[in-house]
C-alpha cells in the first residue's frame, strides 16, 4: 500500500514557495497511487464488479463492463434487484443502486461521486404513466416503466386446454330472436398454475433476448402499490385498463395472490381465484357473492361487465391470466343489460320464461344480463338471467352501482382536447374522437391507418379489446357510447358496423377481435355467413394512444 504524508500547516518564511511546489509533487504523486489502487484511468475499460442482488432473466449476457467508457473513481455498477438479461450494455457511466422493475417502483441513483451520496432519481408508478423525477440517461435515453421490448413469448402457468369454439352473444333489438350462434364449450381445466396463498408477481412482459445498448433494461418485477377507485361506479373503468402480459400494450397486467385471493396491482381490485364450483341463476350468483367470506374479508360482490372485461387474456385458454384457476364457458356478472333493468324492446323478452296459457301466465319479465366465455373471451349481452352458469366475486374500490341500476358515468370523465381528439380522465387513453373517419377497411388496413395517424403530432394505435370496452356506455344501446364525445360512431348487429382490436383471435391467422357499439358485445370475425352475429368482413377503426 503506498502512503504518503501529507502535512496540511501552511508555509512560511522565505522558502514558502519552495515548500508548496514540494507539496504540489507530492500530492500528484499521492493521486497516482489512488488511481493505481483503484485499476481506473482516464482511458481505462473495466469497471468494478457488477454486483447482482437477484435472479438474472435468460436471453442475453448480463455483464457489468462498461466498454470504451470513463468510469467513476472507485465506483461500481450494482443491480440490487432483478437484472435484465438484455445483452451487453455499451457506453456511459452507469450507477444504479436499487431495485429495477417494469410495472413496479424503479428506484434510480445518481452517478456516485467519491466521498458523495447518491440521490433517487425518481419512481415510477404501477400500471400507469411512469413519474420520473427527470429524465435519467444511463448511457443514452433509457425509459423506466414503459413496455419492455419482447424477445419471445412469456407463458405464465400450466398446460391449458382448448376451450373450443363458443359464439354466444350480439345484441338484441325488439323484434328479434336472440341466437346462441354455437355450443358452449366447457373446455379444460388449466394445469400448473399458482396454489393459493403463494406469490405471483407478473409486473410486465420480460425481455428475453436481444442487445441492449446505451444502458440496461430492467426486467419485470413486483408491481408497486395501485390507487384504489373511488369514482362511485363499477360499470365504468375508473383504472388504468390492463392489457395481457406479452401482447407489448401498455399497462401490463400485473397479479399478487396470497389466501385464496388475486390482487390486481393495476385496477386494485381483489379477486377469487378460483371460482364458484357451483353454476347459479343471477339471482343466486349475487347472493353466493354477497355471503362470500375469503381471506378475512366478507364484501366481496358479483363482478361488472368491465371488471371482468379486465381480467380477459384473449391470447390464452381459457381465456384468463395463470394466477387465476381457469374454467371455460359462461360466467355471470354484476350487470344487467339495460333494456332489461328497462324492461324495454327486446329486453322485455330476452331469456324470459315463455308463457303457459294452462296456467294462465304470459311471457316475461326479460332477465338477461352481461356474461363472459372464458373459453374464448367473448363478451355477450343476451345470457338469460335464469339459466345456470358459474361466478367468480371481486371486491374493492369502492361503492358502486347495483346489478339492476344502470351505469353512472363518473364525474369529470372526458376532456375534449379538440375536435379530433378526447381523453378519458380515468384510463388516461386519448381517443380519435370521430367513429367514421377510417371508412370501412380491412384489419390489416385499421392497423396501418392508426399507425399513419397524425392527430396532435401524436403516435397512434390500434387499441386492445379490452380497451375499447372502456368506451361502452351500458346505460344506452344503438350506440352504446357518449354521444357528444363521440360523434359518428356506428352501430349495428349482424353488419360491418364493428370495430376493430388490435389482436387476432388466438391460433388464428383470419379473425380478429371487435367491438360493436350496438349494446357493447366483443367477438371475432369468424362467422361463415352474414346471418351469423360475428360476421363482417370490413370494419371501422377507432385510434388510440
Amino acid at each position: 500500500m503506498l502512503v504518503v504524508a501529507w502535512t496540511a500547516s501552511r508555509p512560511s518564511g522565505p522558502d514558502q514557495k519552495g515548500n508548496a511546489m514540494r507539496r504540489l509533487v507530492v500530492l500528484s504523486v499521492w493521486l497516482w497511487g489512488l488511481l493505481a489502487l483503484t485499476g481506473t484511468g482516464c482511458n481505462s475499460t473495466s469497471s468494478a464488479p457488477a454486483g447482482t442482488g437477484g435472479a438474472t432473466s435468460a436471453g442475453g449476457t448480463d455483464t457489468g463492463a462498461l466498454t470504451g467508457a470513463s468510469t467513476a473513481i472507485a465506483g461500481s455498477i450494482s443491480i440490487g434487484g432483478t437484472s435484465s438479461a438484455g445483452g451487453t450494455a455499451t457506453g456511459g457511466i452507469i450507477s444504479i443502486g436499487g431495485t429495477v422493475s417494469v410495472g413496479g417502483t424503479s428506484t434510480i441513483l445518481a452517478s456516485s461521486k467519491t466521498g458523495g451520496t447518491p440521490t433517487p432519481g425518481g419512481a415510477t408508478s404501477t400500471g400507469g404513466t411512469p413519474v420520473i423525477g427527470g429524465t435519467v440517461s444511463i448511457g443514452g435515453t433509457v425509459s423506466v416503466g414503459g413496455t419492455v421490448s419482447v424477445g419471445g413469448t412469456v407463458s405464465v402457468g400450466g398446460t391449458t386446454k382448448s376451450g373450443g369454439t363458443v359464439s354466444v352473444g350480439g345484441s338484441t333489438k325488439a323484434g328479434s330472436t336472440v341466437s346462441t350462434g354455437g355450443t358452449v364449450s366447457t373446455g379444460g381445466v388449466a394445469t400448473g398454475g399458482t396454489k393459493a396463498g403463494s406469490t405471483v408477481s407478473t409486473g410486465g412482459t420480460v425481455s428475453t433476448g436481444g442487445v441492449a445498448t446505451g444502458g440496461a433494461t430492467g426486467a419485470a418485477g413486483t408491481s408497486g402499490t395501485c390507487q384504489p377507485a373511488t369514482c362511485n361506479s363499477h360499470k365504468w373503468a375508473c383504472w388504468k385498463m390492463p392489457n395481457p402480459t406479452g401482447s407489448g400494450l401498455p399497462n401490463p397486467a400485473s397479479y399478487t395472490v396470497a389466501n385464496g385471493i388475486v390482487h390486481d396491482n393495476v385496477t386494485c381490485l381483489d379477486w377469487q381465484q378460483v371460482e364458484s364450483s357451483t353454476s347459479y341463476t343471477n339471482a343466486d350468483a349475487i347472493s353466493y357473492c354477497a355471503s362470500l367470506a375469503l381471506g378475512g374479508y366478507n364484501d366481496w360482490r358479483a363482478p361488472t361487465r368491465v371488471e371482468t372485461e379486465s381480467i380477459i387474456d384473449w391470447t390464452r385458454s381459457p381465456a384468463i391470466d395463470a394466477a387465476f384457476t381457469a374454467v371455460s364457458g359462461f360466467h355471470k356478472t354484476g350487470s344487467d343489460w339495460i333494456l332489461t333493468i328497462r324492461q324495454a324492446g327486446a329486453g322485455k323478452t330476452c331469456g324470459a320464461a315463455a308463457a303457459d296459457p294452462d296456467a294462465g301466465t304470459t311471457a316475461g319479465p326479460g332477465t338477461c344480463a352481461w356474461a363472459f366465455n372464458f373459453g374464448d373471451g367473448i363478451v355477450s349481452n343476451a345470457l338469460a338471467g335464469t339459466s345456470a352458469s358459474r361466478i367468480r366475486c371481486v371486491r374493492g374500490n369502492g361503492t358502486g352501482e347495483a346489478f339492476d341500476a344502470p351505469a353512472v358515468a363518473p364525474t369529470n370523465q372526458y376532456t375534449a382536447i379538440d375536435a379530433d381528439q378526447v381523453q378519458d380522465n380515468y384510463t388516461g387513453l386519448v381517443w380519435q374522437r370521430t367513429g367514421n373517419s377510417s371508412g370501412l377497411i380491412s384489419w390489416d388496413q385499421a392497423v396501418t391507418y392508426c399507425s399513419s395517424l397524425t392527430l396532435g403530432g401524436q403516435t397512434w394505435r390500434l387499441p386492445s379489446v379490452r380497451e375499447l370496452a372502456t368506451l361502452v356506455d351500458e346505460a344506452q344501446v344503438a350506440p352504446a357510447i357518449n354521444r357528444t364525445m363521440f360523434p359518428s360512431t356506428q352501430y349495428g348487429a349482424r353488419s360491418n358496423n364493428w370495430y376493430w382490436a388490435s389482436h387476432a383471435q388466438r391460433g388464428s391467422t383470419t379473425a380478429w377481435w371487435g367491438l360493436n357499439f350496438d349494446d357493447g358485445f366483443t367477438g371475432f370475425n369468424a362467422g361463415a355467413t352474414s346471418t351469423d352475429w360475428n360476421y363482417w368482413t370490413v370494419a371501422w377503426a377507432k385510434c388510440v394512444r
